[in-house]
């Protein structure tokens, strides 16, 4: 792949992590298997994965070891120590191998007159932001997106293509006459700062109050996340999940593939709902549900943070 050149002394440096080896200039990723001199890569247990990660030091590769790791000798390569390897490695690619996407406002966007978006924000191409719609500072919003009426979009978060956010929750209640009407929709959505949202995925209004998404939680492909939902910080929500309308979402919770969630239940802090579960009640912090309907199968031993 084709990026800048840095230093290992630099990765060492962002992520304030000790190296041992040569300060050689880095051109690139790879995964351990192939990693080279001039390549960094991560290995999360050199034990279980000892002899590609022997292989790849004798190369020269630039590793990313867990704190205590030690080989007796690294060659012309480098390790640099850290609690862990795979986030480590998430932020040093994020900071000098990911290609940095220009800020400013496609030409085919369709942008409300009264939307204010940061100069240093990017939208992309036949995006729609709607009236009042707000984009924060460096926040990134890729192509054909819809955000309705008065989203907010916190700073550093990214937006991918295709996701609605901020339209009509399905809200349906009867007339005198015993049809079925809307019930509108007007309280919008609000994202938090460095929060992802997904392919597909959409975040509906809130009634009267936003619905929100806190700071740092990432929301898969393909989630549908309906009015009225309140989820926390460092959320994480896979693919195809489904949250109805009005469930409270804790810090650190982990929703699996194709979970679904009936509405008004209060998912707890850390607590883990496996892939495909079907939550019919409430779940209390640090518990482990799966099954249709979800039940508890163990404590969730994530230490709180």
């Amino acid at each position: 792949m084709d990026t800048k050149s840095v230093r290992v002394s630099a990765i060492a440096e962002a992520l304030g992590a000790p190296f041992s080896g040569s300060d050689q200039v880095v051109n690139g990723i790879a995964t351990l298997s192939d990693a080279t001199a001039g390549t960094f890569a991560f290995v999360a247990d050199p034990v279980k994965y000892a002899d590609s990660f022997l292989a790849a030091t004798a190369r020269g590769a630039v590793l990313l070891v867990p704190i205590g790791t030690g080989v007796s000798t690294v060659g012309e390569g480098a390790l640099l120590e850290v609690e862990n390897p795979r986030g480590a490695f998430a932020i040093a690619v994020a900071k000098f191998f990911v290609p940095v996407i220009e800020a400013g406002i496609s030409s085919t966007a369709s942008v409300h007159p009264t939307a204010q978006v940061s100069p240093s924000a990017y939208i992309g191409d036949f995006t729609v932001l709607g009236p009042g719609v707000v984009v924060g500072d460096s926040a990134e919003i890729r192509h054909h997106a819809v955000l309705a009426a008065n989203v907010r979009v916190g700073e550093g978060a990214l937006i991918k293509s295709h996701a609605v956010i901020g339209e009509e929750g399905f809200g349906v209640d009867k007339d005198p006459d015993g049809n079925n009407v809307r019930l509108p929709h007007l309280g919008s959505v609000v994202i938090g700062s460095h929060v992802e949202v997904g392919n597909f995925t959409t975040v509906c209004s809130g009634t009267i109050s936003p619905t929100r998404v806190g700071d740092y939680t990432k929301i898969d492909d393909h989630v549908h996340i309906s009015h009225n939902v309140q989820i926390g910080r460092n959320v994480i929500i896979t693919a195809c999940a489904e949250i109805s309308g009005s469930v409270k979402i804790g810090d650190d919770v982990w929703i699996g593939p194709n979970a679904s969630i009936i509405q008004g239940v209060v998912i707890g802090a850390r607590s883990l709902v496996g892939i495909g579960a079907v939550v019919t009640r409430s779940i209390r912090e640090n518990e482990v549900q799966f099954g249709n309907p979800a039940k508890r199968i163990r404590d969730n031993h994530r230490p709180k943070e």
